[in-house]
């Protein structure tokens, strides 16, 4: 037999429900009969002993018995019952929070300009130092009912002024310091200190003093009225949970509102700013004008460069606005003149890149073409003074300038370089070809064959037989003719051991024999004192005297030029005082010792081999040059002792009273003339 542990009520073996009491009884909890005189407990009470047992509810009876056949029955109820207790057990944690609006905790503003607006969401609170009193007011309130009003906060501040602490707008009622409105609102608050510390939670702030609780945007700049922006609520759900808080609504929308237009600003339009780009290529200017609309806005402009442009070069300009008529509006730039908005799209708008067009393009023009050179000398001592524009292009002889470098004692295959400035030609509307960044343009030339060279014995014969020296040399051969007619060798000046009997009377042959070049030793036009080369033509004379013992001679006459010059085929002497004169020689010997043994000079006969002599090392300039030489070449300053005629008349006397000595020398030299030509040759 078993007993109900809460009522007492006899049950019967297997029932799992008093059927007196309905209560939930297992099998361990009702084995026992209870003992009187022993206390249980009965619906929330002591009894004082163990009555009689009681007959069993013939209604419950019935029902245990049915449970016995269907234990599904029993469950249904017991799934019941668990449902109720659960729903009570929320209903119960639900009802002790405090449910909030989140929207209700905030207050927006829209700010800047239409466009170009931003928006900004904060508590709807008042400043944090009026809580301080508020929240010791409230808490020392004897009840809900009865809170107590902050009199000396009131006193300070009016209902204009607290609006006024909170931009014009009322504060959120949860958030209030009126009792009064704190009381409709706090429903949950059973305590005036549970108000505060509630009212404390959504005040929270962080390390930075910034509240905790806090709006946040999908877009938040660049707003136009009728906009729709997203807010989402971000807080501590724990901790407003903790102080019995939940807010609901945190995800909502609002529109953006009462947003002023302004009037857009292009700082760069053609009604503020005037840029011009003047000059030449690679040396333009930029000018830059400022509008009298731009003064009336106080606007002006800077920028990093504006001279020395060039085509398709990018000028920065910049510009700068008063910074106390300047305020951000999100991206855009709010710039109020005299109450007058303007908007300036972004901060980057306040730049811009100008290309630099319209600048003359310079033709090129090659400063080197048909560029000729006058010249000094010849090669090997080639001096290249200076530029021959005869044939050049006037633009550029009028205006480019020539220098020369590396040009003075040039020989054939050495280089000079020459140098092109031009000093006007942009005016023209030209530049140098391959003008480098100091305007200059250089070219570099070869010393070649048809530059000035000087005449040696490979082109001596061609040089005196050439049509530029034919009336020269035709001048001198008459030359000879008159100065032997009639004339006695007592008389011939310019001559050696040249001897002859009586008067000529007649020339009968004037033969060129052969043509020879004394060429210079020297290596350094400066340490040559006399001519660089001598070209020689060298005549075969023959004669006859009015002597009547011996009527014919024979001797030999030179016609000898000085500094003798080839260039492109054509030959002239280097200075138009340069010599041309004739002398006379007895013999070939004479000739071989005088001329073709002079030191420091090579001889050639033309079509010959020369001589080969050790040339002195020259390459710098001799302090001092000494020639030696057998004996001068004589001029006619050397025949000053034949113009005493008396001298003359006694010579001729001794002449004749030896006439057979004389004769046999005049054999023995006519011997000796081959053997000397032979030398010579």
């Amino acid at each position: 037999m078993k007993f109900c542990a809460k009522c007492g009520a006899q049950m019967e073996d297997g029932m799992k429900f008093c059927g007196s009491c309905g209560a939930v009884v297992s099998d361990d909890a009702a084995t026992q009969q209870p003992q009187y005189g022993q206390t249980q407990p009965y619906n929330n009470y002591q009894q004082a002993a163990a009555a009689a047992p009681k007959q069993p509810n013939q209604t419950v009876q019935k029902i245990v018995a049915k449970v016995k056949k269907n234990p599904l029955i029993a469950i249904i109820p017991l799934a019941a019952l668990v449902a109720v207790i659960v729903l009570i057990i929320v209903i119960a944690n639900v009802t002790k929070y405090q449910k909030i609006d989140a929207k209700e905790l905030f207050r927006f503003k829209y700010e800047g300009l239409n466009e170009h607006g931003t928006v900004v969401g904060e508590l709807n609170a008042y400043p944090k130092e009026l809580y301080k009193i508020n929240d010791v007011t409230i808490s020392t309130s004897k009840d809900m009912k009865h809170l107590n009003s902050d009199l000396t906060l009131l006193e300070d501040y009016d209902e204009e002024d607290l609006k006024e602490l909170t931009g014009g707008e009322k504060v959120s009622p949860y958030l209030s310091i009126d009792p009064n409105e704190l009381k409709k609102v706090w429903t949950k608050a059973k305590k005036p200190a549970e108000l505060v510390s509630m009212r404390s939670a959504l005040l929270q702030t962080n390390s930075k003093g910034n509240y905790t609780i806090k709006a946040k945007f999908d877009k938040e700049k660049d707003l136009k009225n009728g906009d729709k922006i997203k807010v989402t609520v971000d807080y501590d759900e724990k901790a407003l949970k903790d102080a019995k808080i939940k807010l609901t609504n945190t995800e909502f929308e609002i529109e953006v509102k009462n947003l002023e237009d302004g009037t857009e600003l292009d700082p760069f339009d053609e009604k503020y700013i005037k840029v011009e780009f003047t000059g030449i290529d690679g040396e333009g200017r930029m000018n830059v004008t400022d509008t009298a609309e731009a003064d009336d806005l106080g606007i002006y402009y800077k920028y990093d460069r504006y001279s020395g442009l060039k085509n398709g070069e990018k000028v920065k300009i910049t510009c700068e606005l008063y910074p106390s008529w300047t305020e951000k509006s999100g991206d855009a730039i709010v710039y109020e003149v005299d109450g007058k908005y303007y908007v300036i799209k972004n901060e980057a708008a306040l730049t811009k890149e100008f290309e630099v067009t319209g600048l003359t393009e310079l033709k090129e023009i090659d400063p080197f073409e048909n560029i000729n050179f006058e010249f000094e000398r010849g090669t090997p001592f080639l001096r290249v003074k200076g530029v021959d524009n005869e044939k050049m292009d006037k633009i550029v002889v009028d205006n480019v300038r020539f220098d020369i470098e590396d040009a003075n004692s040039l020989k054939s295959g050495d280089k000079f370089k020459v140098k092109a400035y031009s000093y006007s030609l942009k005016e023209e509307g030209y530049k140098l070809k391959g003008e480098d960044e100091n305007g200059y343009a250089v070219k570099e030339f070869t010393v070649d064959d048809t530059m000035p060279a000087y005449v040696t014995a490979d082109n001596g014969s061609a040089a005196y037989g050439s049509a530029d020296f034919k009336d020269l040399i035709a001048d001198k051969e008459s030359e000879i003719k008159t100065k032997l007619q009639g004339t006695t060798s007592g008389w011939l000046w310019d001559s050696e051991n040249v001897e002859y009997e009586g008067e000529v009377e007649k020339i009968d042959s004037l033969t060129l024999k052969d043509v020879y070049v004394a060429f210079t030793d020297k290596n350094n036009y400066s340490n040559v004192s006399d001519y660089v080369n001598r070209v020689y033509g060298v005549y075969d004379v023959k004669v006859k005297t009015d002597d009547e013992e011996k009527k014919s001679a024979s001797f030999i006459a030179l016609v000898y030029m000085d500094n003798v010059i080839c260039c492109d085929g054509k030959y002239y002497q280097s200075n138009n005082w340069d010599s041309c004169k004739i002398y006379f020689y007895g013999a070939m010997s004479d000739f071989n010792k005088e001329v073709v043994g002079k030191e420091g000079y090579t001889c050639t006969k033309c079509g010959g081999s020369a001589e080969v002599k050790d040339k002195p090392d020259d390459s710098k300039p001799e302090e001092t040059t000494t020639t030696t030489t057998a004996k001068p070449e004589k001029d006619d300053s050397s025949k000053k002792d034949k113009a005493d005629d008396s001298k003359a008349e006694e010579k001729k006397d001794d002449k004749k009273d030896d006439n057979k000595d004389k004769e046999k020398e005049t054999e023995k030299a006519d011997e000796e003339k081959p053997a000397d030509e032979e030398k010579a040759s």
